[in-house]
Parts: C-alpha cells; structure tokens; sequence
C-alpha cells in the first residue's frame, strides 16, 4: 500500500524543480495515476496542446481538469483498493464537482484506511459541514485536532460549524486559537467578524472584518459582512460603501445586492433599494430574503398589490420566514385587512415565541377588537421580553383605562412618558385619565402639552374642551371642541359633547 501522502510530497519538489511537464513524466511508478491527477488539478501550462503521450489536449483539461483528474483517481483506486491517499484527494474532487455524498463516502474510507492522518478527519469534517451535518463535522474536525493541536484550518473550520449552530462563544474560541497559531488567515480573520456580529458586538467585528481586508483587499465577503455590520450600527453610507467595493470586486453576486438595497431602504432611499433588490431577484429569482425586503420597500412607498406579491412569493419560498409574516401582518394591518393581519401576527409567535413586535401588534388588533384580556396578555408578554418598550407600555395603557383601571393606566402611561417624553397620544391619553379621574389641573396640563406638539389634534381638543366644560370654564371649552369640530368634521364625540355644552350653558 502506498504511503499516505507520498505522490503530493513527489509532484511539489518535482514541480519546483523541472516543471509540471518532467513532473508527469517522472513521478514514482507506484503512485503515478493519483499525483499526476493532482499535477493536472494544479499546473496546467495554457502553452502545451497536447499531454505527453497524447490522448486529450491540455486545453481541454484546463476546462474539464476535475473530471480529468477524477479518472486518474478512480484508476488509481482500481490498481490498489486501499491507497487511502487517493481516495482522500478524490473525495476532495467530488466536492468540489458539488456529488457530496460520493465525496463523503470517500473520505471516511481514507479515514478508515488510515485513521491517525488529521488532514483525512478535517477534509470528512469539511464536507460534513457543507452537507449541515453538524454534529458530525464537529466530531470529526475535534479527531484532526486531536492528532495535530497545532492545525489552524481545522480549528477556523470548526469554527465555521460551531457559528453555523449558533454557538458563537466556542466559534470565537477556535477562531483565536487558529490565529494564534497564524494570523495571516484573513478567512478567519473573516468568520471570527461574524461570529461576533452574531453576538451584536459590533465594534469587534469590525474590527476582525478589517484586520481580514488588511490581509486581503479583494475580499468580497468580508466587504459585505462589515457592510451588514456598520448597517446593524445604522451607519448607512459606510454600510453601502463596503457593499460598493465588494460590487466593484464581484458583480454577480445577488446578496451583495440585496444587502445594499436594504441599507439603502433603511436610509429612506426606497428608488436604489428597488434597483439593488430587482438586481439580486434577477440574479437569483428564488431569493426569498431579497423578495422581502422588496416587498418592505413597496410597502414603505404605499404600493400594497407590489408588497404583498413579494411578500407571498417569499412565504411560498421559506413558509417559515418570520420577519416576511410580519411586514405582511403590518402591510394588512394598515390596510385594515384585520383578520390577516392577526393570522401573520400568530404566525410569527409560532415560529418566534419570543417575537416582541408580533406580541406587541397584536395585542393591538385585540385590544381595537375590544378583547381586551387578549390584549392584556399580550401587551404583557411584549413588556416582559422587552420593558422599555414604550409603545406597548402605552397600549396596555390605553386597555387599563377602558377597563377603568386607572392606577395601572396611569402607573403605564408614565413609564412610557419616562421613556419617550413627546409622544403625543400617550400624554393624551394620560391626560383623559386624569379626566376621568376628576384629576382636571393634571388633565389639561398634559393636553395643554399634546397640543403644544400637535396643535391640530381633534381629539386632544375635544378632552380638553370636555375637562374645561368640567370646570365649568365654558368659553374655553367651546372654542376648543368647535375648533376640534373644524379640525374633523367626522368627530361625533366632539359635536356631542359640545351639544351637552350648549345644554349646560
């Protein structure tokens, strides 16, 4: 049986010394099918037409070189049906020609074959990884390290499996051990950015993102990562520059386009957020991240049809896409499709149970419905994950005070006006709590304020108008509830309340 790396050790010197054509001439006899398919993988001089001793030309074996050096490693393989060496090198081909399977299959034999070599055990972990074998991967990359500490690759590589399961803490970890061993991997340089963009320390992945670029400029995908980053720190034009550079560098890659276009649709640019995203659904038609944040775009420029398209055709795409099930769930809310607003806001809550938004909105839909327990529990599940939540602490607000539990309104309302000071309908609302408590100087003190903010606010007019009729100022309150009656015309509540003013009079 050949040695395990013997042919790979022949072609480097060899090549070195005379060139691949005395390399394939002059390889060891006992190995010469596997290391000339790896001469052929590597060095194919473009001048030579023909291969020594003539059966295809090297200008085809530049364009089919994998299939060619797969031959060789199958005839190989069929001299000598345990030379683990070459079943290692084509089971490395057959990943790359995309059969993983086949390649897998060919790996663990090499593993099999010889199980102390920590480059078989690290390649097997590799294809693992790319098939999502997670678990798998890791066992195997843990063996490589195990029988060589000192194997960079291997670690960065675990690395990449322990961040694809989300275990960003271990991926860090193999991440700095790989560059401690050499810190010229700018791919991991790379990864180690990710994983710690995963854990939103941001400043650290930029960091790492930047120390790869300083390795290797043309790097699209660390561009493009450190573009989602600097986009997390809503630093848009640095966000979009990166994606720039990375576009420049590589042109066809549909996520660098769906990425800028949705800096470019949170910097209120929704025109270039519609050229990025159509780019990268033309590059990729399937894109069901890119069909959603299209669908975000349209909906922020009011075109529901255009929106809900998008949104559908990426739900038929990823059935168990949550942030797509909520811009539909907002996108019907506004348009007061009610009933499939509140099945989107479910939805998302199966797929994230601890989804604050989905809580928090439908919790809303209940609480206009006038289920108001339902929307209770729901306001309080979106404050539990989230207490700083002001909008909900002001919704839950609005459900205590129609349920004329006034303390727990007014105990929401001011935790939400701690958090938010100028929001208009919480110290309204605040203000009619008061009213309703017959606390009337606190009452027209905070519609006093929601009008200094909004002067055309016919609802805020109406309570105030109703808290000066209470305190029998009648002038002041008519000339609020006509001015709120001029204001909306539509405000039943302001005409009968001005009607019971003129019968108080």
């Amino acid at each position: 049986m050949n040695q395990p790396g013997y042919g790979a050790r022949l072609f480097d010197c060899r090549i070195r010394e005379r060139g691949s054509r005395d390399a394939l001439r002059n390889l060891d006899r006992r190995c010469n099918f596997a290391a000339a398919a790896c001469v052929m993988v590597i060095y194919l001089p473009a001048r030579l037409n023909t291969l020594k001793g003539g059966v295809m030309s090297l200008e085809s074996l530049y364009h089919d070189r994998r299939e060619a050096a797969l031959a060789d490693f199958n005839r190989a393989i069929e001299l000598d049906r345990d030379y683990a060496w070459a079943y290692f090198q084509r089971g490395q081909v057959l990943r790359e020609l995309g059969r993983m399977e086949e390649s897998l299959a060919d790996l663990m034999r090499a593993c099999e074959l010889d199980p102390e070599d920590a480059a078989y055990h690290a390649e097997c972990g590799e294809t693992l990884r790319m098939l999502r074998r997670y678990e798998e991967a890791i066992a195997a990359f843990s063996r490589a390290i195990e029988l060589r500490p000192a194997y960079p690759w291997a670690l960065g590589s675990r690395g990449q499996v322990w961040r694809a399961m989300r275990r960003h803490h271990e991926a860090i970890a193999d991440f700095d051990a790989a560059l401690a061993l050499n810190p010229t991997l700018a791919w991991v340089h790379a990864e180690r950015g990710e994983a710690l963009r995963a854990l939103r320390r941001h400043p650290e992945a930029i960091e790492a993102f930047t120390q790869a670029l300083a390795i290797d400029p043309h790097y699209p995908w660390a561009l493009g990562h450190r573009g989602i980053a600097y986009r997390e720190l809503r630093d848009y034009p640095a966000a979009i520059a990166d994606f720039d550079a990375a576009i420049a560098l590589q042109d066809d890659l549909a996520w660098l386009y769906a990425e800028r276009g949705e800096s470019r649709r949170l910097a209120d640019d929704y025109d270039g957020a519609l050229i990025d995203l159509s780019r990268a659904i033309e590059l990729d038609p399937d894109y069901a991240w890119a069909l959603g944040s299209r669908g975000a775009t349209f909906r922020a420029l009011g075109d529901t049809e255009a929106a809900l398209a998008d949104f559908n055709r990426a739900l038929e795409l990823d059935p168990d896409y949550a942030w797509v099930y909520m811009q539909r769930g907002l996108l019907h809310r506004a348009a007061d499709r009610i009933d499939e607003a509140l099945a989107d806001f479910s939805r998302v809550i199966e797929l994230e149970p601890n989804h604050v938004g989905a809580f928090a909105e439908r919790g809303e839909i209940c609480r206009l419905r006038r289920r108001y327990n339902e929307a209770l529990a729901d306001f309080s599940r979106a404050i539990e994950l989230q207490p700083d939540h002001a909008w909900a602490l002001g919704s839950r607000g609005q459900v205590y005070r129609v349920l004329s539990r006034y303390e727990e309104a007014l105990a929401d309302f001011n935790r939400a006006l701690e958090l938010k000071p100028d929001v208009v309908w919480v110290l309204a609302e605040r203000g009619e709590t008061y009213r309703l408590m017959r606390h009337y100087n606190e009452a027209i003190e905070d519609f006093n304020r929601a009008l200094e903010l909004n002067p055309d606010d016919s609802w805020v007019l109406s309570r105030r108008g109703a808290t000066y009729q209470a305190l029998k100022i009648y002038e002041e309150a008519f000339i609020d509830l006509t001015r709120a009656v001029e204001i909306d015309p539509n405000n039943a509540w302001a005409w009968a309340q001005r009607g019971s003013l003129f019968r108080q009079m």
